[in-house]
Formats: C-alpha cells, sequence, structure tokens
C-alpha cells in the first residue's frame, strides 16, 4: 500500500506535480493556432513599396552597366 502524501510536502515548491504540466501540454495541443501573420507584415502598401525598391535597384544596375 502507498503511503498518504504529507502535507508539508505538498506546499513545498521542490516537489513537482507532473500531472500539471501534462494537462498544459495537452491543452496546448488542443488549442488552435493563433492568426497567421501576412509574409510581409500588417502593412497594407509593403508589397508595393517591396516592388517599387526593387524596380529602383534593377533601374540603377541597368543604368550603371552592371550585369548580374
Amino acid at each position: 500500500m502507498a503511503r498518504p502524501f504529507r502535507k508539508d510536502l505538498r506546499d513545498d515548491p521542490r516537489v513537482t506535480d507532473l500531472r500539471r504540466y501534462r494537462r498544459e501540454r495537452e491543452r496546448a495541443k488542443r488549442a488552435p493556432a493563433g492568426p497567421r501573420e501576412p509574409l510581409l507584415g500588417g502593412r497594407r502598401n509593403a508589397g508595393l513599396v517591396l516592388i517599387l525598391v526593387i524596380v529602383v535597384l534593377v533601374g540603377l544596375s541597368l543604368l550603371s552597366g552592371h550585369r548580374f
């Protein structure tokens, strides 16, 4: 027969209850993932700015005569 759990050990911070951790892990598995962040972040014009920067860099490289 198992010994009864001592009350003084129940409040001891060194004693770990693994059931609580297992319960939290199972709860985290069942929880839906948060909303996905868009690729370019939350800014609406980020794609336009990125395309503009690429076009300017390609234009400068063509004007300077360098080739990739």
